[in-house]
């Protein structure tokens, strides 16, 4: 039985794919804990995981009191570069012993300790590297990297030219597959493409309102289950764009449930796994976050996109539509240009066989399980070391 401590963060699609790999770890007999900020504990422990607060940085939540116009300096120094991370891993650790860490690749004071351990490490990458990792030229990508660099030479650790040079000496398990990230063409030996890893739920199902014999195409619209953006919006354009097509439209979305009045062919519901619901689906209609792609293209189920300006989503959004299994709209396109594009997928063939050869593709990756047999060898090679095997 081997120990494995998972680094984490409030920051929505992040959470499933280490969840997932997590309980691979469990099912295969070893014992997982989780650390990360007290609002992450509610939901951590309910999945039957151990879960321990980061002492000093823990206490913050980018939801509480920040304003939105500060969320992104807030983000930066509390999560992304914070510099407690460097003392407040190595206290959880000694209070709870691991073998392994495994860091989110965001977390840079995590990464900066993680230099300095002699404990075997992991980095998790829960999208795309290219797409998360933003350009040093970028406002983004300056602020972080300047911010990276002022907390490394604090701990007596060289600069960074990029912020990716943070994990290059760690395994790093990228869980999506390489035509979904622009870095794959250049990623060194350290790096391992399991493919999309997805959260186990138990066995459960959902109280579908239409009839089983119904036979209009399902559209599953999945906005951000997080509130770092507000999805109305987006939400209240799809439904007033597809109100009146022969259509049963299931919204999936922290944000929806106060949306009234809603057409007589939607119903909303705040969270509804993918997998019961993606098998029954014709289209979806999304943001964009990687485990909604992810989770529709394994299921050749083709997109169509709506972005917030952030992190992978107008990426993704774009090289679905490259691909070939979707289309990607501006976010902000109004219920008439949501209308046509989901007209159009819906009655293009093309669309769906394009998703299709995706999900042939996801299904071909590890997976959880190649990221957990990963994390094992990982184990046994730190053991050996450790005993001078």
């Amino acid at each position: 039985m081997t120990r494995f401590s998972f680094v984490t963060w409030d920051g929505g699609g992040n959470l499933g794919p280490a969840v997932g790999v997590a309980q691979e770890l469990v099912a295969r007999g070893h014992t997982v804990r989780f650390l990360g900020y007290e609002v992450q504990r509610e939901s951590i422990e309910a999945r039957g995981f151990d879960f321990s607060t980061l002492r000093r940085s823990g206490g913050f939540d980018l939801y509480g009191e920040v304003p939105p116009d500060q969320r992104l300096a807030a983000i930066t120094r509390n999560v992304w570069v914070c510099p407690e991370h460097l003392d407040d891993i190595p206290d959880a650790l000694a209070e709870y012993p691991a073998d392994v860490v495994v860091v989110d690749f965001s977390m840079q004071g995590a990464l900066a300790f993680a230099a300095q351990t002699p404990l075997p490490v992991a980095v998790l990458a829960h999208s795309g590297v290219g797409a998360l990792t933003p350009p040093p030229e970028s406002p983004v990508g300056a602020a972080r990297l300047a911010a990276s660099n002022h907390l490394r030479a604090a701990a007596g650790l060289p600069a960074l030219t990029r912020l990716n040079e943070g994990w290059n000496k760690f395994l790093t398990l990228v869980t999506t597959i390489p035509d979904l990230d622009p870095a794959a063409a250049g990623a060194t030996d350290n790096f391992r493409y399991v493919g999309p890893v997805f959260e186990r739920f138990p066995s459960q199902a959902w109280d579908s309102p239409w009839d089983a014999e119904d036979t209009r195409p399902m559209i599953l619209v999945s906005f951000s289950t997080t509130r770092l953006w507000d999805q109305k919006g987006r939400i209240r354009n799809t439904l007033a764009a597809l109100s009146d097509e022969p259509v049963r439209v299931l919204v999936s979305a922290a944000d929806a449930s106060d949306i009234t009045p809603l057409p007589a062919n939607a119903t909303v519901r705040r969270f509804v796994p993918h997998g019961l619901v993606l098998p029954s689906a014709a289209l979806t209609m999304t943001h964009c976050g990687h485990g909604t792609v992810t989770a529709s293209l394994a299921h050749a189920v083709p997109v169509v996109g709506l972005p917030n300006p952030a992190a992978d989503q107008p990426f993704l959004a774009a090289r679905v539509e490259q691909l070939g299994a979707g289309l990607a709209l501006d976010g902000e396109s109004g219920p008439e240009a949501i209308r046509i594009a989901a007209r159009k997928v819906l009655s293009q063939p093309s669309y769906k066989e394009a998703a299709r050869g995706l999900a042939d593709v996801i299904r071909a990756a590890p997976g959880a399980t190649g990221a957990a047999g990963e994390l094992e060898q990982l184990a046994l090679a730190g053991s050996m070391r450790q005993h001078g095997q």
